[in-house]
């Protein structure tokens, strides 16, 4: 489904097909319920990210995070590449800023990181080019053109629908939610982000 289907098809559904002007308004409203969907305690399968590869060269001790990155997941984070082993991908341990700065590790070979604001702090600092894999929740993304594919209308597209039917449609709202929490129950967001954290991420090839 891509977006112009999206806001038709929530139209009809609230008794809206014959007001003029409002498709903006839906649109606003589907990109507020993705928002406030995308900050729910459990994010779906399809929000995961596993292609944002990254590098530094030595000497620069920060990364900037990835556009729609939304947060590391139970088994997400940060890798560094290592091509002299079999598995090229060794995780790395996520610690406080203030507590990796306080040990003074100086440079070497990249084993820790923390995320302050939105930026990857690394430590110690990299003593020569690195390439790194960020594993993490990324936003399904604007729906500002019809012709960008949002992984919430190819994946979910009944859940993100009745979430900003339940903005448009307010005597009903109650009714919107419900059948959003009926979908989300039945494509198994829930268990699949579960299988996830069973995976270990460093099994994805290059």
């Amino acid at each position: 489904m891509n977006r112009n289907e999206a806001i038709e098809l929530i139209r009809l559904r609230t008794g809206q097909d014959h007001v003029a002007g409002w498709d903006e308004r839906i649109r606003l409203e589907l990109e507020m319920a993705q928002t406030s969907l995308e900050w729910s305690a459990v994010l779906p399968w399809f929000l995961i990210n596993v292609d944002d590869t990254l590098s530094v060269t030595a000497g620069t001790a920060t990364l900037t995070l990835p556009t729609g990155f939304l947060r590391l997941g139970p088994q997400g984070g940060l890798y560094r590449h290592d091509d002299t082993r079999d598995d090229p991908w060794v995780g790395l341990q996520r610690d406080t800023y203030e507590t990796l700065s306080a040990r003074n590790l100086g440079s070497g070979t990249v084993a820790y990181y923390a995320l302050l604001g939105n930026t990857v702090h690394l430590f110690p600092t990299p003593a020569s080019t690195t390439g790194f894999r960020l594993i993490h929740f990324k936003s399904g993304g604007s729906l500002a053109t019809n012709t960008a594919t949002n992984p919430w209308l190819v994946h979910a597209p009944e859940v993100l629908l009745h979430e900003a039917a339940a903005r448009i449609d307010p005597a009903r709202t109650g009714l919107w939610l419900e059948l959003a929490e009926k979908e989300k129950t039945r494509i198994g967001m829930h268990d699949d982000q579960r299988h996830f954290d069973a995976i270990n991420p460093r099994i994805i090839p290059e």
